[in-house]
C-alpha cells in the first residue's frame, strides 16, 4: 500500500521549490533595480523580465510594488543582521577585548558592504527623498540597531578607543568609511584600477579603517 501522505506531498515539492527560487530571484533583481533607479523609477514589469518571471508572479508573491519594496528591504536588513551580528545578535558582544571586537565588527560590516553595495545606495536614495518609506525603514529596522550601536559608540569614545568626537558624527563617519568606497566602486575601478570586490582590496580597506579609527596605544 502506498503512503497517501507521501503521494500527496511529493508532487508539490518541486513546485514549492520553484516558487521559493522565483521569489528569491525577484527580490534579488528588485534590490538592484530599486538601488539603481529609486522606488519611483523602478518598474515591476522590468523587474519580472530581468528575473525571468512573469508580471503575474510578482502580483502573486508580493501583490503590489510597495509590498515588493518592503519585502526587499526586510530581506536586505535580515542579511545585514546575519552577516554582521550573527543569528542571535550576540556574537560580537562575546568578544571581551575592545580592539578585537572593533576589528571583528568592522571586518564583518565592510565585508557586508562589499557584498551588498545596493544597501547603501537604497538608503541614500530614500534619505534624499524622505517620507513614509524612510520612516517605515527607520521604525522597523534602523532605530533598533542604531540604539545599540550608538550606545557602543559612546562607550568606545569614553574609553578612548575611538576619537573624542560627537557620537552621532563619529557613528556616521564609521558608516561612511565602511560603505562609501563600495558604493563608488565603479568610479574607483575606472580611475584607480582597483577592484574593490577582490579580497586583498577588502582586507586593505579593513586595515585602513582600523588605522584611522583606533588610536595607536590601544
Amino acid at each position: 500500500m502506498t503512503n497517501s501522505k507521501t503521494d500527496t506531498k511529493s508532487p508539490q515539492q518541486p513546485v514549492q521549490a520553484r516558487a521559493i527560487e522565483t521569489r528569491a530571484r525577484i527580490i534579488e533583481v528588485a534590490m538592484k533595480t530599486f538601488a539603481e533607479r529609486g522606488y519611483d523609477g523602478a518598474n515591476t514589469r522590468d523587474i519580472a523580465d530581468e528575473a525571468g518571471a512573469t508580471h503575474g508572479a510578482i502580483r502573486y508573491h508580493f501583490g503590489t510594488k510597495e509590498e515588493l519594496w518592503k519585502k526587499t528591504i526586510e530581506t536586505m536588513f535580515r542579511q545585514l543582521r546575519l552577516e554582521v551580528y550573527g543569528e542571535d545578535g550576540a556574537e560580537l558582544l562575546e568578544i571581551e577585548d575592545p580592539v578585537k571586537s572593533m576589528r571583528e565588527f568592522l571586518s564583518r560590516y565592510i565585508q557586508y558592504s562589499a557584498n551588498n553595495p545596493d544597501h547603501a545606495r537604497i538608503m541614500i536614495s530614500e534619505s534624499v527623498r524622505g517620507g513614509p518609506r524612510l520612516e517605515w525603514m527607520a521604525e522597523n529596522f534602523i532605530k533598533p540597531s542604531h540604539k545599540i550601536l550608538m550606545k557602543e559608540t559612546r562607550k568606545q569614545i569614553k574609553s578612548g578607543l575611538l576619537p573624542d568626537l560627537p557620537p552621532v558624527s563619529m557613528f556616521y563617519i564609521i558608516v561612511s568609511m565602511c560603505q562609501m568606497p563600495f558604493v563608488l566602486s565603479k568610479e574607483i575601478k575606472l580611475l584607480h584600477k582597483l577592484d574593490l570586490q577582490k579580497k586583498p582590496a577588502i582586507e586593505q580597506h579593513i586595515d585602513a579603517v582600523m588605522a584611522v579609527l583606533v588610536r595607536n596605544d590601544h
